[in-house]
């Protein structure tokens, strides 16, 4: 085994916890985010030249503080690489990255690995969720927080889950309120989830004060409301909402859709036990069980590593139990917000890097493998490899996607010119 360093992907709670956890206990860690600055996406830090006034809740202020001290204790043992793209595990066991500060590409064998690159949005699909004007609502969050600008022009958020409430309400909060929430689901109906929900605290909390924020600016929230079809017309998008049996139709500049986050597994190496260089998940890319759980995964994977090298226990009982409260939480929440998925009319569009729709989805054999819905049917074969596509495809069809073959690398667009300046640790 390698004396190098343990490697992090991904410089979000989980990543930044699992590399402070690691430089305490005296290792040498090389902590690589693909962004300007640490943060990931719910501490997301404003793009250069701009700035944001999105207040996050106490706690996640508290938490994220309290990381960075953490960090800013053990610098000395963290190398931190922004601006870094993690591309894939080549042929021979190196992890690739594309440097774009340096404008090359390194290659690194580290003594192990803690991959910590948070989740992916998900959407029920439906016609028109491709058109200009239509987009994800935690990407518009991510552009709101790194240049303290809303969109601008009528917005609709829809969908369902917590993200929609606090995107709606720092859209508020920077002066362009949505003239709706929409969430599909109708919590009011499940009882028992509620009052689970009101038992964690913090996040009750958390949407208490959204909910207030929205109330405040007079947006209203529907629930049992689904968006069936956007089209364009004129300069703003035609949506038409259906709530139980009644249609109505609003038109706005800007539809944000949202439907929960599921782990951001694509091309991530999978652990293996006996692997030489050993690889562990950690946070939402693991469990998508929101940020406060986060931190505590990222220590977990770093303790795991620690016992494998002879230097800790495992984990904690202290740990385990708020993993195991984060996931009683997300378990209610979805039995709160759960709302039967009718099949998409046959002309949606599923794959958009291919252009391939639910029609030609459905047309596949029931038992296809993922080899064969992305050669057979060319889903997943665009840019995006999959990583938008996948959780929906699984969706659809009722079941999680079969094992794939291991995606192609770079996972990621890189230039030829980055490649060409191909350097490795053992070169350096």
């Amino acid at each position: 085994m390698t004396d190098g360093p343990v490697l992090v992907v991904g410089g979000g709670p989980a990543g930044a916890s699992a590399a402070a956890s690691l430089a305490e206990a005296g290792l040498p860690v090389l902590l690589v985010e693909q962004r300007d600055a640490l943060g990931g996406a719910i501490h997301r830090q404003p793009a250069p030249g701009h700035a944001h006034h999105i207040r996050l809740p106490a706690r996640h202020r508290r938490n994220w503080a309290a990381l960075t001290a953490r960090l800013s204790t053990t610098a000395g043992r963290i190398e931190i690489r922004t601006r870094t793209i993690f591309l894939g595990v080549d042929g021979q066991g190196r992890f690739l990255f594309d440097d774009r500060a340096a404008e090359r590409v390194f290659a690194c064998r580290p003594r192990a690995a803690i991959i910590a690159v948070g989740a992916v949005e998900t959407i029920r699909p439906f016609p028109g969720w491709e058109r200009p004007g239509v987009m994800t609502a935690g990407g518009a969050q991510v552009l709101l927080k790194e240049t303290g600008r809303p969109p601008q022009g009528p917005i609709l958020v829809a969908g369902s889950g917590p993200l929609l409430l606090a995107v709606a309400a720092q859209l508020a909060e920077a002066g362009n309120p949505p003239v709706a929430v929409l969430e599909r689901g109708r919590p009011w109906r499940a009882p028992g989830a509620l009052a689970q929900l009101g038992l964690s605290g913090g996040l009750v909390g958390e949407g208490l004060g959204y909910l207030a924020r929205l109330a405040a600016s007079r947006v209203p929230y529907r629930t049992g409301a689904e968006v069936t079809r956007a089209e364009p017309q004129g300069d703003r998008l035609k949506v038409v909402i259906r709530t139980g049996s009644a249609e109505d139709v609003v038109q706005v500049r800007h539809l944000l859709v949202h439907d929960g986050i599921a782990p951001n597994r694509t091309g991530i190496p999978l652990p293996a036990p006996d692997a030489a260089v050993p690889v562990l998940l950690a946070g939402d890319g693991r469990e998508a069980l929101g940020a406060d759980a986060a931190i505590l995964d990222g220590r977990r994977a770093a303790m795991q590593l620690l016992a494998r090298f002879g230097r800790a226990e495992t984990t904690t009982p202290a740990e385990e139990r708020g993993l195991s409260r984060a996931r009683a939480v997300q378990t209610a929440l979805a039995q709160a917000l759960h709302a039967e998925a009718a099949p998409p009319p046959p002309e949606t569009l599923i794959c958009r890097c291919e252009g391939r729709s639910y029609a030609e989805l459905a047309a596949l054999p029931e038992d296809a493998s993922a080899r064969e819905i992305r050669l057979m049917g060319r889903f997943g074969l665009g840019a995006c490899q999959g990583r938008f596509c996948g959780p929906m495809i699984a969706a659809l069809r009722g079941r999680p996607m079969p094992a794939a073959a291991p995606p192609r690398w770079p996972l990621r667009p890189v230039s030829l010119a980055a490649l060409a300046r191909l350097t490795t640790d053992e070169t350096e």
